[in-house]
């Protein structure tokens, strides 16, 4: 028996790299391009409408592909859809720097968030199923690298670009991506069952109830970070504070959420993944508040603070709701929803910032948004009863 956990362990581990690895390259089209992106567009032609289409075509078409593409990892298993999205993505991502013009590089955003509905939720899937006791650790470990991506690609990217151009780039992330596709081969295979391949009732998730709450959490998430990422740099900006100082509380958030991510190791831990969430959603709240009312920069740090402990909180926890509460043979489909909500919660809260910034409730704005997300997940677990 003993021999057998060991041979488990050992087996496990280069499973545990390659989706780590896979972790910190797949968000680096977010990261290292979306903030190149615009400026890059618009030098090669672009009005700065379709610049910003270009860059937001990408969410709009990971959102419509996020609702289908889970059938799509429940039938044919996890890491065969994986490979071949990553590898695409690879392509696309090259493409960027070959086909210049506005049109194209609309064209090629969209089939890019559209691979990107793919790999994302079938790496969470993977994480989950080879995570067996130690889930909630792998959950947090991809959420730690993640939150790593986000605070080193920028500065990086941005200094490849002063000394080599944006191809350079662009061709330096996809042969990352392409490598992280060839991996994913590497990965144990992973048959889906008679039952997946022939009836994925992802219909029945809408009827699950932790499945439910993990959704609206993640709406309620990621619609509170939507409104901070228009609502900050303004605020501050009109604050009289520049751009390197809005950067470190950026940084501060980031360095605070992945301490979260990293300390939660234990099931337990809080009430668990739906208590961790809850209560992540609610410090998003107090943050988003105290961004509002307290003068700057307090209010700013600490939102930094608040705010960074909710993500760290709430960003694994949503994943392991979803993951435990669906059905085996929809596991893909309900991550692959959640990141249909989450995308949703950053189209939303963003195009609601600027008006909530005009009329000076951004804080405010965003902390009801958060809250009402909260209050509908809670009537889905019963503590809420309805009426």
């Amino acid at each position: 028996m003993e021999a057998k956990a060991q041979a488990d362990a050992t087996a496990v581990r280069p499973t545990a790299l390659i989706l780590s690895f896979v972790a910190l390259v797949a968000f680096l089209d977010t990261f290292a391009i979306v903030p190149i992106l615009s400026p890059y567009a618009v030098a090669q032609g672009a009005s700065e409408a379709q610049a910003g289409w270009i860059v937001g075509l990408y969410s709009l078409a990971n959102l419509m592909a996020n609702l289908y593409s889970g059938v799509l990892i429940d039938r044919w298993g996890r890491r065969l859809p994986m490979a071949l999205s990553l590898l695409s993505a690879s392509v696309l991502i090259w493409l960027y720097g070959v086909l210049a013009a506005p049109l194209w590089l609309m064209a090629i955003r969209a089939l890019h968030g559209a691979t990107g509905a793919v790999f994302v939720p079938a790496l969470f899937a993977l994480t989950g199923e080879h995570g067996g006791s130690s889930r909630t650790r792998a959950m947090g470990r991809i959420g730690v690298l993640i939150g790593l991506t986000a605070m080193l690609a920028p500065p990086i990217s941005g200094m490849l670009v002063k000394t080599y151009g944006e191809p350079t780039l662009f061709v330096g992330v996809s042969v990352l991506t392409a490598l992280a596709g060839l991996c994913a081969f590497w990965l144990p295979a992973d048959a889906p069952s008679h039952e997946a391949r022939t009836q994925v009732e992802w219909r029945a998730l809408w009827r699950t109830a932790g499945v439910l709450v993990s959704f609206w959490l993640t709406l309620g998430m990621t619609f509170a970070m939507g409104v901070l990422t228009v609502a900050l740099p303004l605020e501050m900006g009109s604050a009289g504070y520049d751009a390197a100082y809005r950067g470190r509380i950026w940084g501060a958030f980031a360095l605070v959420s992945m301490l979260c991510m990293a300390l939660v190791r234990r099931r337990g831990v809080l009430g668990g993944a739906f208590g961790r969430s809850v209560l992540g959603v609610a410090l998003l709240m107090a943050g988003l508040i105290a961004f509002e009312t307290l003068p700057m920069p307090t209010g700013a740090w600490l939102w930094a603070l608040l705010g960074g402990v909710g993500f760290g909180l709430t960003f694994p926890a949503v994943h392991l709701l979803a993951f435990e509460h669906a059905p085996e043979s929809a596991r893909g489909s309900a991550l692959a929803i959640l990141h249909a909500f989450y995308s949703l919660g950053y189209v939303a809260g963003p195009a609601l910032a600027g008006w909530l910034v005009a009329q000076s409730v951004a804080g405010w704005g965003g902390a009801i948004g958060a809250a009402a997300a909260l209050l509908i997940a809670l009537r889905y677990t019963g503590i809420i009863q309805k009426r």
